[in-house]
């Protein structure tokens, strides 16, 4: 990896981060895990439990009828094996959809007990290097809530 491009991971982790609330500085675990998930030519399901298992180990993907969440007002779909079917689906539709729908989608599905946003994110990274560039960096704290709000069904 490059100075720049281990700087802008680093720094993509920290900004992913702060807006969870997490002040510390990236770990190297998580460095290496979303590394690894960005460079994938296609992730599956199974490539975003690995990751959310480093982002937040006590997550679970809510592939079980009763593991449903709330976030703020948004109530996700019930947890059932639906989950795993809606979360494959979302990731054969990066062939033929923006990196901002994909995230849109797995955040509104919100697959996991907890660490969502933070592994959202990274397929919203994934996805756009697949579309030639990179995330930004710096909007993510102002408006990803925001853009999430303005974007519900």
């Amino acid at each position: 990896m490059t100075p720049y491009a281990a700087w802008n991971a680093l720094a993509f982790i920290a900004e992913s981060n702060k807006i969870e609330g997490i002040a510390r500085a990236p770990t190297a675990a998580e460095l290496d895990a979303t590394e690894h998930f960005t460079g994938l030519v296609y992730p599956s399901v199974a490539d975003l439990v690995a990751l959310v298992a480093v982002y937040q180990p006590d997550a679970v993907l809510r592939d079980k009828v009763g593991l449903n969440v709330r976030v703020g007002g948004h109530i996700a779909p019930p947890g059932g094996i639906g989950i795993v079917d809606d979360l494959n689906e979302i990731l054969r539709a990066t062939a033929h959809q923006s990196p901002w729908a994909t995230h849109v989608r797995y955040e509104n599905l919100h697959p996991f007990t907890d660490g969502n946003g933070r592994s959202g994110r990274a397929l919203w990274r994934w996805h756009m290097r697949r579309c030639g560039s990179d995330a930004p960096l710096g909007f993510l704290h102002h408006f990803y809530y925001q853009t999430l709000q303005s974007a519900r069904p």
